[in-house]
């Protein structure tokens, strides 16, 4: 599928990983600490991120036993790929198919489809390594499980759910770059600051093709690592400095605290992307890089979130680096995740204009004023959302309470239910409706939570301190 850009490296796996889920949502979480305790927000973090790993993997898991079946290969146009850790096809034809892929032999020509540009690729009648022929296989998204397991409103409501995830990605960073110049640079307010960037975000809006952002994406990498281990210092040097006793337990927290984890475990809009876009020779150790990448992401998350909290306590701001002292290292970090967040923009806003053209737009290629028009009106929307909900872990929690929970849990639960439903165990039904519940749950507690943060109004008795902006 991939073809000559498919990762072969395991270092190279592990980062894409981390680097896909691992962004500003970090910084929202030592605020999250301070609404929900210490050993609240542990326990918490642990069982979401035990509980995301395993729903994206199903995902994965719904992926390959799709492909094994005929009518849905001639459905989507896609061929079989062997499961690294199944045994072939369970039907007559799937097995000689699965064999002639696993062994690498064809006698006669073979036709595949490619999905990166709608071109036909016609293989040679010659023997053909494994690795060459599966460069051209199509594969199945997250789209595609969904319309499978639940019609064309299950592919509609997982596309308008990426829309709005990201979207809202793209909001909080705004909120996070103007809010962090204006802490630098305060003779103007965070809402000047967001006219500023307006017209760099339209011009990069206008971006066919993101290769053209690779540079600036591997500096903004490098930034966010060294912005990171600098606020770690800083926590660490200001620790001992705040005589706290930190809080363990919150009940009014916990549905804050929920949809900030789910927020920042989301990947299931990516995890299928991310599996497709290792060789196939590799992706038997995809699942196992997997599940160190999301170990090493908690450690992350929870020693970020906590140190956070216990170098600031009641005095962390809902974007912990406003928490950071005057002087040029601080400021350094500021500018270099405002930088790196900016050029990430643009990234996120991506697969939101690939998915409304292709919903709104009969030929995007030919319609280029159209298009543009569209690009440049979702930069406006992220810029009017941004002046209505100017809280950045607010903006968080909504998000993560509503199209997180939808793409993280209940879908996987309920594509997963469907596919498998003549071939599940008691436990995996358990876990289907566990994952559902769970999603539902958290959607409507995580929801009337963050309405409340936003609207103080809608209860009197609930007292919030908007301690970010």
């Amino acid at each position: 599928m991939h073809g000559e850009h498919a990762t072969s490296s395991s270092v190279k796996i592990f980062a894409n990983i981390f680097i896909s889920f691992v962004g500003a949502g970090v910084l929202g979480l030592p605020y999250a600490f301070k609404e929900a305790g210490i050993w609240e927000g542990i326990i918490i973090m642990l069982f979401v991120a035990i509980v995301s790993m395993k729903a994206m993997l199903l995902l994965i898991d719904c992926k390959y036993k799709l492909e094994e079946r005929k009518e849905v290969r001639k459905l989507f146009k896609v061929s079989p790929i062997p499961r690294p850790d199944a045994e072939k096809g369970d039907e007559g034809g799937d097995k000689e198919e699965m064999e002639t892929l696993m062994n690498g032999t064809s006698e006669e020509g073979v036709v595949k489809s490619g999905e990166s540009n709608g071109e036909v690729h016609v293989l040679s009648g010659t023997k053909t390594s494994k690795i060459e022929e599966n460069e051209h296989l199509k594969e199945l998204n997250y789209g595609d499980l969904a319309y499978y397991a639940l019609g064309t409103k299950g592919r509609l409501i997982v596309e308008m759910s990426i829309v709005i995830s990201q979207t809202g990605f793209c909001c909080s960073y705004l909120i996070f770059i103007s809010s962090n110049l204006a802490a630098l640079f305060q003779h103007l307010t965070m809402y000047h600051y967001i006219v500023f960037m307006l017209p760099g975000c339209c011009a990069l809006s206008l971006l066919r093709h993101l290769n053209k952002l690779a540079l600036f994406s591997l500096m903004a990498d490098f930034a966010n690592i060294f912005a990171y281990t600098v606020v770690f210092w800083f926590d660490f040097e200001h620790i001992h400095n705040v005589p706290i006793h930190p809080k363990t337990m919150s009940l009014e927290g916990f549905p804050f605290f929920l949809v900030i984890a789910f927020y920042c475990y989301e990947g299931a809009g990516m995890i299928l992307d991310l599996e497709s876009s290792v060789a196939m020779d590799k992706r038997d150790k995809f699942r196992s890089i997997f599940k160190m990448a999301i170990i090493s992401m908690t450690g992350l998350f929870i020693g970020f979130g906590a140190c956070g909290y216990l170098s600031f306590g009641p005095e962390t701001m809902n974007i912990i680096t406003l928490n950071l002292p005057d002087g040029v290292l601080p400021h350094a970090v500021q500018a270099l995740l405002s930088f790196s967040l900016y050029f990430t923009y643009p990234v996120m806003m991506f697969p939101v204009i690939r998915i409304l053209e292709k919903r709104l737009l009969t030929d995007p290629n030919n319609e280029v004023i159209k298009a543009n028009l569209l690009r440049l009106g979702m930069v406006l929307l992220t810029a009017v959302v941004v002046v209505l909900i100017p809280n950045f872990t607010t903006l968080m929690a909504l998000v993560g309470a509503t199209c997180c929970t939808l793409l993280a849990f209940i879908l996987p639960g309920l594509i997963h239910w469907r596919i498998f439903q003549e071939s599940r165990s008691c436990l995996a039904k358990v876990l289907d409706v566990l994952l559902i519940f769970m999603g539902c749950i958290a959607t409507v507690l995580g929801t009337i939570d963050a309405l409340k943060r936003l609207f103080p109004s809608l209860d009197p008795n609930h007292t919030v301190v908007d301690t970010g902006i």
